[in-house]
């Protein structure tokens, strides 16, 4: 009994030992090295307390010079919706926008014109193609002017390009820049009738076309 009585002292004893070591060696040298924390000034006297100066900041917290900021106008926090934001980048719709694929015949040595009317500021994605071409597809021309109503308030005879060129196809995004009339004149460049396919989505009141001709005869002109 006497020896196992010594043993568990002798284990005890060197328990606590060790929890001191342990506390003074957190409290001389573990806090100030990792938080900077020095209440006996050994972190100091040994300069252990520098590490925890060079240390660096936690990636969460460092400041990599950019900046967060919503590019919308002072609005009241209880309004239902923001209307729109300061550059322009939401422009919101009264109802939800159309899409549809439209095939257009084109007679052998035939042009024709169709045409988008949209307001200011409305979208168009748009892609179209000649869906049987041999050669070198058509002559197109991406355009709009304004309605008849509205002319006068522009220089006579206004009407502004957008795109145009000789192909088979082509896919793009399109902003109105004014209301109005605004889509495209093709004219068949292949040997024998074609047929375009145009996909478009968008904003657009109605379409129509406007213009068809074959070998230099009017065939069909309607009034802007």
């Amino acid at each position: 009994m006497t020896d196992t009585s010594h043993t568990t002292r002798s284990i005890g004893i060197r328990l606590l030992i060790s929890a001191f070591v342990a506390v003074a060696l957190l409290i001389a040298f573990v806090l100030p090295a990792e938080y900077g924390i020095d209440p006996t000034g050994i972190g100091k006297l040994t300069g252990v307390s520098a590490l925890a100066q060079d240390a660096p900041e936690p990636a969460a917290s460092k400041d990599f010079g950019q900046s967060l900021s919503f590019n919308v106008e002072e609005y009241d926090l209880t309004a239902e919706q923001i209307n729109r934001s300061i550059r322009g980048l939401l422009h919101l719709e009264d109802a939800p926008f159309k899409s549809e694929t439209i095939v257009i015949e084109l007679e052998d040595l035939g042009e024709m014109e169709h045409k988008f009317i949209l307001p200011q500021d409305t979208a168009l994605l748009y892609s179209w193609k000649v869906l049987n071409a041999r050669g070198d597809g058509v002559y197109y021309e991406f355009h709009g002017h304004p309605s008849s109503a509205d002319a006068p308030n522009y220089p006579e005879g206004f009407e502004q390009a957008y795109s145009k060129g000789e192909g088979a196809g082509q896919n793009g995004s399109f902003t109105a820049p004014f209301p109005g009339y605004h889509g495209w004149y093709f004219m068949n460049l292949e040997e024998g009738p074609i047929q375009i396919e145009l996909t478009v989505s968008g904003y657009y009141a109605e379409h129509k076309e406007m213009y068809r001709a074959v070998d230099g005869k009017v065939i069909n002109n309607v009034e802007f």
